[in-house]
């Protein structure tokens, strides 16, 4: 809308505006615009978490330099969105935990209400950070009511006791929960009612019942969708990267290769760089050590953060494909950099910063060595599938457990 706007404004150009926007241009703008955002948002949201600006810049630059961030922030899918919501919930969230006042707690309580209520009615996977959010908030109210200390003492996430000094408890209960029962129940049915405002004006919907009937009807169409799709895979095998998705090929038409003479093939997939969440598996197995060991919040809160993300997928029978990870992959990112950072403060500066910026450098090296299959630039195919022409900056495809296999079984580490 805004670039047809901007067109009528400045390019002379006529029509509607959202017409003047019907392109590749007008479908990819707005997810490169907030996959872009998603990077200063992972590192306010881990200032927030935990003040150490090591952990901040290892999430942000795990996030700049993963090839799921990188290739759903440059196509026409919605999947984006919602990330950039449930990142900026969770930064809401924290700023409302550790508010001083009470005016701060309540501004920040509705604020983080109307961004989930956004990014639920973007994709229903922001449900799962409204439920996380919910049971945290819960279980705050129930620790400060029994006067638990929860964390070590020093630990600048939140006080979780009742004389910490916060402003949310000195206000009344019964103020605070019916704030957060208009922010967090009143306000996201508003907006994902409101969002469906075009199914109403051009008369798909008449009342409400009508909104309330296709929303049952899209439920038990994914819940009982029966189909296939080669590129589909298990919940169970997406940490491994076992199957990404192949977006986009072209084998012929593009010139031949000046260093191998073979014919130039094309092929964008949206596989994560496998330096970033190969390593972040054993940190987030790594979790419940801190949560029990150390009484970690921040520990508690990315382990959380993941289940509710990654475990729905698990009984939804439909085909499912590897970019539904994307929701647990900004908690696989978390758990990598939380860990990382830990390690290194066991090591005397300079060895920390270096510890972290030789990873983070290994994460960019990655990056650009796997950059071909995130953008489909044209390379010789010796240099995509390992061969005896195989040139020095190939192989790209590792795993090659590929088989003549019907659409109705799922190829596993295959990524062909």
């Amino acid at each position: 809308m805004s670039y047809g706007w901007y067109r009528a404004q400045f390019q002379g150009a006529t029509g509607d505006y959202i017409d003047l926007g019907f392109n590749t241009f007008g479908w990819r703008i707005a997810a490169c615009v907030f996959g872009t955002l998603c990077i200063p948002m992972m590192y306010l949201l881990a200032r927030r978490m935990w003040p150490n600006r090591l952990f901040a810049i290892a999430a942000a630059t795990l996030v700049c330099f993963d090839g799921m961030f990188f290739i759903q922030s440059r196509i026409g899918m919605i999947d984006i969105f919602p990330i950039f919501f449930i990142l900026l919930s969770y930064f809401l969230f924290m700023v409302h935990i550790q508010s001083r006042t009470f005016n701060a707690s309540m501004l920040s309580l509705v604020a983080m209400g109307t961004v989930l209520g956004i990014g639920i009615a973007a994709k229903w996977i922001v449900l799962a950070a409204w439920a996380s959010i919910v049971f945290f908030l819960v279980v705050r109210i129930v620790v400060r009511s029994l006067n638990i200390d929860f964390g070590p003492a020093g630990w600048p996430f939140v006080s979780w006791r009742r004389d910490g000094g916060s402003g949310i408890s000195k206000a009344l209960w019964p103020t605070y929960l019916a704030v957060a029962l208009i922010a967090l129940v009143v306000i996201p049915v508003g907006i994902y009612v409101v969002s469906w405002y075009p199914f109403f004006a051009r008369g798909q919907f008449h009342n409400l019942p009508d909104l309330i009937t296709y929303q049952v009807q899209s439920y038990n169409y994914h819940a009982h969708l029966v189909a296939t799709h080669p590129y589909g895979s298990p919940p169970w095998s997406w940490p491994f990267l076992a199957r990404p998705v192949l977006y986009y090929a072209e084998y012929s038409g593009l010139g031949t290769d000046v260093f191998t003479g073979q014919p130039l093939i094309s092929r964008m997939s949206n596989l994560g760089n496998p330096w970033i969440w190969w390593a972040s598996l054993p940190c987030v197995a790594a979790l419940p050590y801190f949560i029990i060991r150390h009484r970690s919040f921040l520990a508690a809160m990315i382990l959380l953060g993941f289940i509710s993300q990654y475990a729905p997928w698990f009984p939804v029978t439909r085909v499912l494909f590897m970019y539904h990870m994307f929701g647990g992959l900004i908690f696989m990112v978390l758990a990598l950099a939380f860990v990382l950072v830990y390690l290194s403060e066991k090591l005397p500066r300079p060895k920390r910063e270096l510890l972290v910026a030789g990873f983070l450098g290994m994460a960019v090296f990655f990056f650009g060595y796997f950059y071909p299959v995130w953008t489909a630039v044209p390379i010789s195919q010796s240099a995509y599938i390992e061969g005896s022409g195989t040139p020095p900056w190939g192989p790209k495809l590792w795993l090659t457990n590929c088989r003549d296999l019907p659409a109705s079984q799922p190829q596993i580490f295959c990524w062909n």
